[in-house]
């Protein structure tokens, strides 16, 4: 993030960061910090939270606001939607600082039409080109992008709420095909398909523009919801073969089942609370996730402790016995005993290993 920033900017943020340090509070680091303008100053504020965040654990996690604050090249409504326009000569390390994990609280898709981006997924490196399609869900984390000279593309950012209320009025797409987009978040194009969608994001963007039209929202909602829908079909067209149909509510299930597995994995690792949560029984969420994904829910939640014991192992100021309690095991050896089962490999020899890397 250091590339967005002038010296001036990060001695300001430093002064924040210093004064968090010290317990003292927002309004007080305000008020000994007049002669900045108020949006600047909530915009040091911000970093130097975040910067401290960083600080102590391996994953940034950003904000709608975050970004906005970067100022690229994009238009925003109502700190909810966001259209970010790169070019490779206009950015070339958007938002990212090397070897940082970042996670973003909001769905975000991006639409590569022109040249090639490396990005690294929950540690997978992803090596994108012409027509390609990424939808990252708000679980995954994020680090090193990079944009070739070539690169012309897109990066829509939808906060949770309003995707949310954009999925209950639409018809979902199959479970399985979510599930599997979870670990698998790309899709190929043709030229006719990238046009297409590129065409949505022109028609949102225009729309964001038109502030004065007493129907925005509606009209946004409407090109959003139309982009998602043709994405949808797309990806559903191309996978059709290998996603079996299932009832809508079911659906909404496995859906709602992922959200709260990413909300609450760190401290809930039963599947009696994620059935309470559901209001449904424990047999028949784990019924419907075997059905759906071929896997347990019992693997579901393995897996979601895996990664984030990796994230947190991967951080040197922390403990063993720090990442245990962080994800709420009794102790550590029960931690230890659990890592090892999921990885062939000691927590211990895991941190060591990363700090070799």
């Amino acid at each position: 993030m250091s590339d967005f920033f002038s010296n001036e900017v990060w001695l300001k943020i430093e002064y924040c960061c210093s004064k968090i340090e010290q317990g003292i509070s927002h309004e007080t680091i305000l008020r000994t910090s007049a002669k900045w303008s108020g949006l600047l100053s909530d915009i040091f504020f911000i970093f130097a939270v975040h910067r401290k965040l960083f600080m102590e654990q391996s994953v940034l996690q950003l904000t709608i606001e975050d970004l906005l604050s970067f100022g690229m090249n994009s238009k925003s409504y109502q700190d909810k939607l966001i259209i970010v326009e790169f070019s490779g000569g206009d950015h070339k390390n958007p938002g990212f600082k090397e070897g940082a994990s970042i996670r973003l609280d909001a769905f975000s898709i991006f639409l590569v039409r022109q040249g090639e981006i490396d990005i690294t997924i929950d540690d997978f490196t992803y090596h994108l080109s012409d027509n390609l399609l990424l939808d990252i869900m708000d679980m995954h984390s994020v680090k090193d992008f990079r944009i070739s000279p070539d690169f012309r593309g897109y990066h829509l950012i939808i906060e949770r709420n309003l995707f949310s209320e954009i999925m209950l009025n639409s018809r979902r797409m199959p479970a399985a095909y979510i599930a599997s987009r979870h670990s698998r978040p790309i899709q190929k194009l043709n030229e006719e398909e990238g046009v297409l969608l590129e065409k949505c994001l022109h028609r949102i963007e225009r729309n964001i523009e038109r502030t004065e039209h007493a129907w925005q929202r509606d009209i946004i909602m409407n090109e959003l919801r139309g982009f998602l829908l043709e994405m949808n079909n797309i990806v559903y067209q191309a996978n059709r073969g290998n996603v079996s149909p299932n009832p809508p509510s079911r659906d909404l299930l496995l859906f709602l089942f992922i959200q709260l597995l990413n909300k609450h994995c760190r401290t809930e690792h039963s599947v009696s609370f994620y059935a309470g949560e559901l209001c449904i029984t424990p047999e028949y969420l784990s019924r419907i996730m075997k059905s759906f994904s071929g896997k347990t829910v019992n693997q579901w939640i393995s897996e979601a402790l895996i990664r984030e014991s990796e994230i947190l192992l991967r951080n040197p100021d922390l403990t063993i016995q720090q990442v245990a309690d962080m994800l709420n095991f009794s102790d550590q050896s029960s931690f230890g005993k659990f890592f090892k089962k999921h990885r062939d490999i000691s927590p211990l020899a895991f941190k060591r290993q990363f700090a070799k890397d």
